[in-house]
Order: C-alpha cells, then structure tokens, then sequence
C-alpha cells in the first residue's frame, strides 16, 4: 500500500502508521515527496499498488486514515486498528 506525501506533518503522521504496519507484515510505503494528488495516483497506477492511504489535516484531527481500493475507487475513513484489520 501507498501513503501520499502532502507534507512534513502527515508524513510524520503516515510513518508511524507504516511502521506498525511493516510490524505486522503489511507492506506498506510513503511517497517520496510531496507532490501533487494526480502524481502520486499515476505513481500508484503504475506500480499496480493496490491500496493508497490519504492523510491529510482531517484525518490527523480525527487520528484517522483514508483508504482508497484504488480497483474499485471505494474509500473509507478508518483507524488504524481497522486498517490492520482490513490489510491483514
């Protein structure tokens, strides 16, 4: 799974969620940079990655993450506990 990159706060915000992922044998990974929605989306595209994570400032207000099936286009506002749940 992808997590975009809108900047140093939700990167900060991503890389614990990653690490606890990792921990428990999900893949998972941030993009490298910040950069334009449309960008890391076609970045996701092309790697096949199935999952992308959005965190913005909502989703770091609500301690939430934003999971896009990027197959089916679904997205749903999840903790972390459900995502573990969901990827494992």
């Amino acid at each position: 799974m992808l997590f975009t990159n809108f900047g140093p706060s939700e990167s900060l915000y991503s890389l614990k969620a990653i690490t606890t992922l990792r921990s428990k044998s999900i893949a998972a990974e941030l993009y490298p940079d910040a950069a334009k929605l449309k960008k890391q989306m076609m970045y996701s595209n092309k790697r096949e990655i199935p999952f992308v994570v959005m965190v913005g400032e909502a989703e770091i207000q609500h301690n939430k993450y934003m999971l896009k099936d990027m197959n089916s286009g679904e997205q749903q506002l999840l903790s972390l506990e459900e995502l573990i749940n969901i990827l494992s």
